[in-house]
């Protein structure tokens, strides 16, 4: 399929994870270099975001972020406290596009010229550029993610059709774990009826082990309600009307998204806990809740995250990275590993010395931190009101 490639000016700012419900426990920087994705998921959740979102899913045009690794570069140059990057959490960094404008391989090199870690996302390869890159910065903290949810490659080409081949994307688990970088398997998202046998899922998990992998994150798909009959359409149109009527019997929980029912994503998940503890990999789910009646109420309910249930790491992708402040021309962490664990979402000490980032404790609400944000806390360390 052929694509419309129009390159937009933009001043879009780096920033934290979304507003509303949070299950990521380490703090991200968030970086999307091109809005609309050749990879083209018919299931992808970004279909229902607006503007140019909502026009690659209605149009097939994907908008080109022009110079972002330069504004990237600015605004990390105005900030003395950052986090991870993470690239990229909406669109692939590695679609076809990009081995023209090259905008990740730019943005992955702005963080580690600043000795500022990074992760990249994926199904498609990852460059050796990158692999390169992402193993100089000098703690190590750099890793890499690839989505794998079959190894079936005609049924990848129906779910990720622009996406790479499974042999390419076990590869990329290969040479990153080769050159001593963290490498995560995301079987994310579990496709009911079509993804979820226990023999495949079993296969993922135990290949992506033998190529280096050292953790597993998991989910089942869950629909936006505004693109909820068109993702019904695909099903049917790819395997049947059968499996169509399924998902609308399944998916009946609405927790901001429609979500299958809790009893059948209990046994997914109990399954890839177990297997990945029998096989000594640790686990972790990605944005899965349940509803949980709201205590001293009869029928008002809330979300409630369930990696306090399955996940057997300290943070969901199974890496420990603290928060970075910056001396001279380079950032470092904060405090040391063995310290902090930068899973800021249940912390209650701030070891970083930022005390906004203790998000386990009572008071501490926000937690869809911005640019606006990181200065602030910037301003309080070249004040002297924070490492006093």
């Amino acid at each position: 399929m052929e694509y419309k490639v129009t390159v937009i000016e933009t001043r879009k700012e780096l920033h934290g994870w979304y507003k509303g419900k949070r299950e990521c426990t380490a703090e991200r920087l968030l970086i999307n270099p091109y809005n609309g994705c050749s990879v083209n998921c018919f299931y992808c959740y970004a279909r229902a975001l607006p503007g140019y979102f909502e026009k690659f899913h209605n149009s097939g045009e994907i908008f080109v972020a022009k110079d972002f690794d330069k504004v990237v570069a600015e605004q990390l140059d105005s900030l003395y406290v950052a986090s991870c990057g993470y690239l990229s959490p909406v669109t692939d960094p590695f679609q076809k596009i990009n081995n023209e404008y090259k905008l990740s391989e730019k943005i992955v090199k702005v963080f580690v010229e600043r000795n500022l870690p990074i992760e990249v996302i994926t199904k498609c390869r990852i460059p050796d550029e990158v692999i390169e890159l992402m193993k100089t910065q000098k703690n190590g903290h750099c890793f890499c993610q690839v989505s794998i949810l079959t190894c079936n490659d005609k049924l990848r080409e129906i779910l990720s059709p622009g996406g790479d081949t499974v042999d390419v994307l076990f590869d990329n688990i290969y040479r990153a774990a080769k050159n001593s970088l963290h490498a995560v398997c995301r079987i994310d998202p579990v496709l009911p009826y079509i993804t979820d046998n226990k023999e495949a899922l079993t296969e993922i998990v135990t290949r992506s082990i033998d190529c280096g992998a050292k953790h597993i994150v998991a989910s089942v798909l869950d629909i936006p309600k505004k693109i909820f009959s068109y993702v019904i359409s695909k099903i049917k149109e790819y395997f049947g009307s059968g499996v169509a009527w399924d998902y609308k019997r399944l998916y009946v929980e609405d927790i901001g998204y429609m979500n299958a029912k809790i009893e059948y994503r209990y046994k997914v998940f109990d399954f890839l806990r177990n297997l990945c503890d029998k096989k000594n990999i640790t686990f972790a789910l990605c944005m899965e809740y349940e509803l949980k009646k709201v205590e001293g109420t009869t029928s008002e309910f809330k979300p409630v995250g369930l990696n306090r249930k399955y996940m057997s790491s300290i943070n969901c992708e199974g890496i420990n990275i603290p928060i970075y402040v910056r001396k001279d021309k380079y950032f470092y962490p904060a405090t040391k590993e063995d310290t902090c664990y930068g899973n800021c979402l249940s912390c209650k000490e701030a070891l970083c010395g930022i005390k906004d980032l203790a998000m386990g404790r009572s008071e501490n609400t926000k937690k869809d931190w911005t640019l606006k944000d990181y200065r602030r806390w910037s301003h309080e360390i070249t004040s002297g009101k924070l490492f006093q």
